[in-house]
């Protein structure tokens, strides 16, 4: 399932490697468009075997995730972002590990950039301080090697999940979480249930780089700070979501944002109806 906004020429390159893919006659692939301006809406012209649904404006990912999800038929769900292509052997190398033991609820394969330099894609679950430093800068969380291939978490670019977990949890909350940090709730929600995420080195994908769009950049940040601030009073309590916030309000004011400090003190998020 592909999240899509305003990125045209990713989106048919990741489309065209899925088609390439072994036994693609048996992956329903589904692409949710978040209320694009550009060509992405109308692909499916040109790939009559995806099937897309049309938002009418951009909601965040989490819900437009939790759509796609509630469409799609398959026993597994593969979050893929536009900007990846997969190999031939992508999706049915990760569904196999899936399949070959009730112990690994999501599986990812390792990821490369457009160079084939590796790009490390697992990260333990991040304190407070990591989720700062990664909400107001934008910056990946630090970086560990999976052990035994093992790993507490994965980077949400390419992670397939049983669908069956995910219906366990009611799906994303998108409450929480409107365009950030739903998938790192599947993560701990996955270890928390005692299952385990494995990073497969059998297969890998190839991270583009992004496509710059034109976004109100203090509202991309304070929904990130909204959302780790969410996931911060889930599981370790209301005051220090609360302490959070306001160390991100603090740190953003003295860096003489003031525009974004006051959206972060306001909570504000991508999708304001939530």
């Amino acid at each position: 399932m592909i999240v899509a906004y305003e990125c045209e020429a990713a989106l048919r390159r990741c489309l065209t490697a899925l088609d390439a893919s072994q036994d693609r006659a048996a992956i329903e692939v589904l692409v949710v468009d978040a209320g694009s301006r550009d060509g992405c809406p109308r692909v499916d012209a040109d790939f009559p075997g995806i099937q897309m649904l049309r938002l009418p404006r951009n909601f965040g990912r989490s819900r437009a995730r939790n759509i796609g999800m509630r469409t799609a038929q398959s026993d597994l769900i593969f979050f893929l972002d536009p900007h990846v292509e997969v190999q031939p052997d992508t999706v049915s190398t990760l569904a196999a590990v899936l399949e070959a033991s009730d112990a690994v609820t999501a599986s990812a394969p390792q990821i490369q950039d457009a160079s084939g330099a590796v790009v490390p894609n697992s990260f333990r679950l991040p304190s407070p301080e990591a989720l700062a430093e990664a909400s107001l800068r934008g910056v990946p969380l630090p970086r560990v090697a999976p052990q035994s291939g093992l790993a507490e978490a994965v980077d949400e670019e390419a992670m397939m999940v049983r669908k069956s977990f995910l219906a366990g949890m009611n799906y994303l909350d998108e409450k929480r979480f409107s365009e950030h940090w739903s998938l790192l709730e599947v993560c701990w929600q996955i270890r928390n249930a005692g299952k385990q995420i494995l990073v497969s080195e059998q297969t890998f994908v190839v991270l583009n780089p992004f496509t710059e769009i034109a976004m109100d950049a203090d509202l991309y940040t304070a929904d990130r700070v909204s959302g780790a601030a969410a996931f911060i009073s889930k599981h370790l309590g209301f005051g220090a979501g609360i302490s959070f916030k306001l160390k991100c309000f603090f740190s953003a004011l003295g860096s003489l944002k003031v525009g974004l400090a006051f959206s972060i003190l306001s909570g504000a998020k991508l999708d304001p109806t939530q």
